[in-house]
């Protein structure tokens, strides 16, 4: 046997692994840009400069609108398990921040959260109508960046924030600060080994084990290897981190109600995030924690057995919004 047969042989197979990875990562990237079934999808530049597709499913006229906000390295396709459960009285606006999918960031100044914040009120001023009430749940860091937009925006009834990252919870909780070094090393390699399409051999059916059964499963796994979810994903990631470990900011306080829907699995392994979670309602006029039992960060917006109940929970808030919007409305009349 020639001595260059095992060479040769290695290198046709390492290539050959670096030429499916690659041509999967297109696959994924191609998928991105896809809209979502039964929505119809629109763009908005900012003034940012980025320019944010939005997803829109209109239901009757004078009716709420939810607007949902997803969380680090989750797409608007992370709602959409939530989004097939809601009720057809209200509409729903699916969107997706700067990078990811098909939302372009155009922005020419270094990433901050601001940013994300005044790109969703703009987001909310062109997609939302005025004649219903607005609604926006925010999913994990997508939670702290719709109270922010809340405080911004006067277009914003109310507000559901489903296990929110809050701006303190590393300063709070030991193990949550331990855990997040672990992340803080998987966004420093996910987005060069994205780009050479190691996303192929990322773990899939482990890292989305809490969506399996879910029609939008694939979907989700496929924008687990695309190069425009581990940029963003990144970016977010690197200013959160550093603004998370210096404690962010204080709460803005909020003249809407605030509802908190926690994950089982989050108040049980951090008791600690429970006076946050706290602290989130009472920055609002009312509201409350509803735990979803059984449910983890992930399963509690694409798990099937867990995301009806989200949805279920998402769906009280919203009927007490209108309810006290419809109120005020009548109380405008009789004045």
């Amino acid at each position: 046997m020639n001595q260059l047969t095992f060479p040769k042989l290695t290198t046709a197979g390492l290539a050959t692994c670096l030429a499916a990875g690659l041509v999967h990562r297109s696959y994924a990237d191609l998928n991105c840009r896809r809209g979502h079934d039964g929505f119809e999808q629109r763009q908005v530049r900012c003034d940012s400069g980025n320019i944010i597709t939005y997803h829109v499913r209109r239901a009757a006229a004078g009716g709420p609108t939810l607007v949902l906000e997803a969380g680090l390295m989750n797409t608007s396709a992370a709602w959409l398990l939530v989004a097939d459960r809601l009720g057809p009285d209200i509409s729903v606006l699916l969107y997706d921040r700067a990078g990811y999918r098909s939302s372009l960031r155009r922005c020419p100044e270094d990433y901050s959260l601001n940013e994300s914040v005044n790109d969703l009120t703009e987001v909310i001023a062109d997609g939302v109508g005025t004649d219903g009430p607005c609604i926006v749940a925010g999913h994990s860091l997508g939670g702290y960046i719709a109270h922010r937009a809340a405080a911004a925006s006067d277009r914003v009834h109310g507000l559901v924030l489903v296990d929110p990252t809050h701006p303190r919870e590393l300063l709070h909780s030991r193990r949550q600060r331990e855990g997040s070094r672990g992340v803080n090393l998987t966004m420093k390699l996910g987005p060069w080994s994205a780009a050479f399409g190691a996303g192929l051999l990322i773990d899939k059916k482990g890292l989305f084990a809490y969506a399996e059964g879910s029609p939008h499963y694939r979907t989700l796994r496929l924008e687990g290897s695309a190069t425009s979810t581990w940029r963003a994903a990144n970016r977010e990631w690197n200013y959160s981190y550093a603004f998370m470990l210096d404690g962010g900011r204080a709460l803005d306080r909020l003249r809407i109600p605030v509802e908190v829907v926690a994950a089982e699995s989050t108040l049980r392994d951090t008791p600690e995030h429970g006076d946050l979670y706290k602290e989130y309602v009472a920055s609002g006029t009312s509201g409350e924690i509803v735990t979803i039992p059984g449910s983890t960060h992930l399963s509690i917006t694409g798990g099937i057995e867990h995301a009806p109940l989200t949805a279920g929970a998402i769906e009280d808030a919203v009927a007490a919004v209108v309810k006290v919007h419809a109120d005020s409305d009548v109380q405008g009349e009789a004045a």
